[in-house]
């Protein structure tokens, strides 16, 4: 049993009643959520968060300081400090002059008045300036946790969860019944059945189940390489009359035909229909596309699908009939948008079927979310008020970088910070330049949409804009993460890794370039010998990337060892032995053994006291007792410890 106290056993009871109380108090509260439903329950947690955190950041430390400075100002009283009055040495000329007392207590001269060491002074003139830095340094680091806070509400408020859901949804509906391999009556196969009965469900005007608003019409486009577009070999001229290339802008077929890609049926008839006459990409307002295979121009030649299931059948009807496809057609293009009011997101889709030539068309799919009408819901409140003050916070930091030029001149662009600090500025003016023309170009879209809504309306150029914007907002927060590793440069150990990687840099260059030759020669060879039956080898950005994975351990052995087992085996077993086991643990030798002499000659900097003074600082404003205060107790406590038994030896001997 402790002394005044309860036995040490009831440690064990209050630990029982916490944990006791916790557990009943979770209970109750996942039943009363089970009862309420999960948008009443989600409504009270936030509630209660943010009255949890309003009462400990705003209502609490108003009432401490309330209080603090009543308890000050009215109820304390002064204490009179007894020994303030100080013997005057020295007899009085006139005793009952003041101004003898005032003349005799001014004169510094008396053994009572005495300055401040210059010691003294020079260490309180250099803790004043140290608290200084500590204040500046702390209003630093808060100013900049709001500004990234801020951007990050941004960079989150532009973007929406449900736009995943939405594009896999529309992907899995209209890539059904595909294959890997697929002919020009496959490709017409598949627009006929699969594109057309999702693209027109059973609710009218909407595709699939009825939940997403077609906007305006779907089109087909194609796009096509010339006759004779590459050279036969002599020896075979007689058996191929013909050679159509691969697609490339050289080669593209920008012609004027009639019906079953004929000029004499153009030649009777002036006005040929829209489906073969090409089209620019400025005319379709469309913007190029990368493909699997190639870089595709934005224009081509157009059909446009029409409102409803029995135009679009005629129109595919149509086109089948006259070979609309054939074998110069190089890709095929399914363009339309949706638009879905229960999330309030568009999708521009675009179903691409490609062929490198040989006559077999693969898939791909493009599909892009924008969010054109911003809701009046509170978060997006929330979110408007977010980009008022980050924009407010971008003028603050061009004010401060304005000052700095000013002082620093040209000495200014010689500091990374201070680029990082324009680049950030500049791709913020960026970002709100390129959210202005979304914006724009949406409500040109959609004014277009109003006044034609049976024909194909682009949103190529909209959705281009946002696909700009989003870059340039994970670029800032790119950015904006680097600068959070300026900050704390202050932290000990990470300054220590900075200095170690500068001690390092140029044995790290070594390796680096060493481990890129490396590389490259391992992607090449891999890329040369299986790139002709592999897929993973295709090209060499392919072979490149296998080859990561290869040393992530992500690799698919298999098919390399299946392929060929000698030369496969010899490939990825030297790889993985010079490039793992040889190159990389030497290149982290080499950090390591900088990161020890580092450590020997590394020497505390002002910034390093600056940062412990903050802490204590901190420490002290809350209450707790740091590091240091607690082992300057300790030397305090040893200290009067070792005075004790002289004074006890000195009244002994005595």
């Amino acid at each position: 049993c402790c002394q005044n106290g309860l036995p040490w056993w009831f440690v064990f009871i209050g630990w029982f009643l916490v944990v006791a109380t916790s557990g009943m108090s979770g209970f109750y509260t996942m039943l009363y959520g089970l009862k309420y439903g999960k948008d009443r329950s989600v409504s009270w947690l936030i509630s209660m968060t943010v009255s949890f955190f309003e009462s400990l950041f705003i209502t609490q430390p108003l009432k401490v300081l309330g209080f603090a400075a009543f308890f000050a100002l009215v109820l304390k009283k002064v204490d009179v400090d007894e020994g303030s009055e100080v013997a005057i040495e020295g007899t009085l000329s006139n005793p009952g002059d003041p101004g003898a007392v005032l003349s005799t207590r001014r004169d510094s001269t008396c053994s009572f008045y005495q300055p401040p060491p210059p010691t003294d002074i020079e260490r309180m003139r250099n803790n004043m300036i140290k608290e200084q830095k500590v204040f500046a340094l702390i209003r630093e680091i808060l100013a900049y946790i709001g500004f990234l806070w801020m951007l990050l509400l941004v960079a989150y408020g532009q973007r929406d969860p449900h736009a995943f859901f939405l594009t896999q949804h529309i992907e899995k509906s209209f890539t059904s019944g595909t294959s890997d391999s697929m002919s020009h009556q496959d490709v017409f196969t598949w627009v006929n059945t699969t594109v057309l009965s999702n693209l027109f469900g059973q609710y009218p005007g909407f595709i699939t189940d009825g939940n997403s608003k077609l906007v305006g019409s779907a089109r087909m486009r194609q796009v096509r390489v010339r006759r004779d577009s590459c050279p036969v070999a002599k020896s075979m001229r007689g058996s191929i009359p013909d050679c159509h290339a691969p697609y490339s802008w050289d080669l593209e077929d920008m012609g004027l035909y009639g019906p079953g890609w004929n000029t004499s049926t153009l030649a009777n008839n002036s006005q040929a229909p829209k489906a073969w006459q090409y089209q620019s990409q400025g005319t379709l307002r469309a913007h190029p596309i990368w493909g699997s295979v190639a870089l595709y121009r934005g224009g081509g030649y157009v059909a446009d699908l029409g409102p409803d299931l029995q135009s679009a059948t005629s129109v595919l009807q149509y086109l089948f009939d006259n070979t609309w496809l054939d074998v110069y057609t190089r890709a095929v293009f399914v363009e339309f948008t949706v638009y879905n009011a229960n999330i309030n997101l568009f999708c521009i889709v675009t179903l691409s079927m490609e062929t490198t030539a040989v006559g077999a068309f693969q898939l791909r799919s493009e599909l892009q979310s924008v969010r054109l009408y911003q809701s009046s819901s509170g978060m997006n409140v929330f979110v408007m008020a977010s980009e008022v003050i980050y924009f407010l916070f971008i003028l603050y930091y061009m004010f401060v970088q304005g000052k700095r030029i000013k002082e620093q001149k040209w000495a200014y662009f010689h500091s990374k910070c201070n680029l990082l600090e324009l680049a950030i500025i500049t791709l913020s003016w960026s970002a709100l330049s390129v959210f202005i023309k979304r914006t724009l170009l949406g409500n040109q879209d959609v004014e277009y949409y109003q006044l034609h809504r049976d024909q194909f309306v682009s949103f190529y150029e909209t959705a281009a804009a946002d696909a700009v914007l989003g870059y340039l907002i994970a670029f800032l927060v790119l950015l904006a993460t680097v600068k959070l590793w300026h900050l704390l440069r202050l932290n000990p150990k990470l300054h220590m890794i900075t200095s170690t990687l500068q001690r390092a840099w140029t044995d790290i260059s070594g390796f680096i370039i060493v481990m890129i030759i490396m590389f490259l020669s391992y992607s090449i060879a891999f890329n040369l010998i299986f790139g002709w039956k592999l897929y993973s080898y295709r090209t060499l950005l392919e072979a490149a990337q296998t080859i990561v994975s290869l040393q992530l351990g992500i690799f698919n052995y298999d098919e390399v060892l299946d392929f060929n087992p000698v030369l496969g085996a010899f490939l990825v077993g030297s790889c993985i032995i010079f490039m793992t086991f040889v190159v990389l643990n030497l290149f982290i030798s080499v950090i390591l053994v900088a990161f020890s002499e580092e450590q020997k000659t590394h020497k505390p900097s002002e910034e390093e006291e600056i940062v412990d003074l903050m802490l204590m600082k901190i420490c002290s404003f809350f209450g707790i007792r740091s590091k240091k205060d607690e082992k300057e107790g300790e030397n305090g406590a040893k200290g009067s410890s070792s005075k004790t038994p002289t004074r006890t030896a000195g009244l002994s001997a005595s």
